[in-house]
């Protein structure tokens, strides 16, 4: 299905940039070469002798990582919130009824069901006061391997998809170059993974879920060319955004960019994409995430939190959901304009 299209790959490797000359340029068509011939060569070579199994390594850490998790879940969660948390911190949607999930589709909203970038993310801003504890120069690179080893953990027990294992490697060199001051494109690291797994995987290239993660956040990079929050959606950290400020358009130019970039493959393999994505992921996407920052909290504290507060978030989360459902159904059976009019006249 998928073929390597030289005027494409030429037009990419000579396209207009300040960084040409001569000699990258040879470079540049040197390496082509050598990659198309060396492809098939690599790909009987990685089928005679497949990597091992990474995963395995963390395996025993996980397993006390996902029973930790679901305990402190089980503990505080019912009904709808029970299932959504599975979900979003331990990648299994077994719990999700499908009108649960159709109505996130309608909405253009169902990456929060898929663990991602977006979801290390919490764990990473979590984890920032460890910082301290590695405030000294010499130590700044042990803060990075701290948390990339424990996202390594995590990333196993989620299921070590192509969208979690992108964004903790990405976090992991975004995050280096930041603490030793390396001066980096932000774009070369999510390339760099997605060169990394298809090495370690050459198979990983055809998963629907290998290309819909490295299309949005390639999007996402060159939409936001030239802001800080290029480097802060990849590494985390604070040191990025200094001297500067997040502009309140930040949000809508991440969802225009990654629903452009993934457009064609979500209408190739779904046949179809959410036309209210900006209403989900504006509107809609905030509340939950503000539930799955208190699910974080609960998760640390949920012996000591009082039943009454844990009843009214409960109960709470699913008259939102219920909301959330009603508008998906609204507005697939009756278009917005309709659905949001008569919910005003009544």
């Amino acid at each position: 299905m998928y073929r390597l299209d030289l005027v494409l790959v030429c037009a990419v490797a000579f396209g207009f940039g300040t960084w040409r000359n001569v000699w990258t340029d040879v470079g540049a068509l040197l390496w082509i070469i050598t990659v198309l011939a060396g492809v098939h060569v690599f790909l009987e070579w990685r089928y005679w002798y497949p990597s091992p199994e990474i995963a395995v390594f963390f395996e025993p850490w996980a397993a006390r990582l996902r029973l930790i998790l679901q305990n402190r879940i089980d503990l505080a969660a019912t009904g709808a919130l029970h299932g959504f948390l599975y979900g979003v911190l331990l990648g299994d949607r077994t719990e999700l009824t499908p009108a649960f999930q159709a109505g996130f589709r309608v909405l253009g909203i169902s990456h929060m069901l898929a663990v991602s970038g977006f979801h290390v993310g919490f764990w990473v801003v979590l984890g920032r006061p460890l910082k301290w504890l590695f405030r000294l120069r010499k130590w700044r690179v042990m803060y990075v391997l701290f948390m990339g080893a424990f996202l390594c953990v995590y990333a196993v027990v989620v299921g070590s998809g192509p969208s979690v294992v992108r964004a903790v490697g990405t976090f992991c060199f975004a995050a280096c170059a930041v603490q030793m001051n390396w001066r980096v494109t932000p774009l070369h690291w999510p390339l760099l993974m997605a060169w990394l797994m298809w090495w370690y995987d050459p198979a990983v290239v055809q998963r629907v879920g290998y290309q819909l993660s490295f299309s949005a956040v390639c999007g996402i990079l060159i939409g936001l060319s030239g802001l800080p929050a290029v480097e802060f959606l990849q590494s985390w950290q604070r040191e990025s955004l200094k001297g500067t400020k997040l502009g309140f358009l930040v949000p809508v130019q991440v969802s225009l960019s990654a629903w452009t970039a993934t457009l064609p493959l979500v209408m190739h393999h779904f046949g179809g994409a959410s036309s209210y994505f900006l209403i989900g992921n504006l509107l809609i996407v905030p509340l939950f995430v503000v539930y799955i920052w208190s699910a974080l909290f609960v998760v640390l504290f949920a012996p000591v939190i009082p039943s009454v507060a844990l009843e009214v978030w409960n109960s709470s989360f699913e008259w939102w959901v219920a909301f959330v459902l009603k508008v998906a159904d609204g507005i697939s059976h009756q278009g917005l304009l309709e659905f949001f009019s008569q919910a005003y006249l009544q």
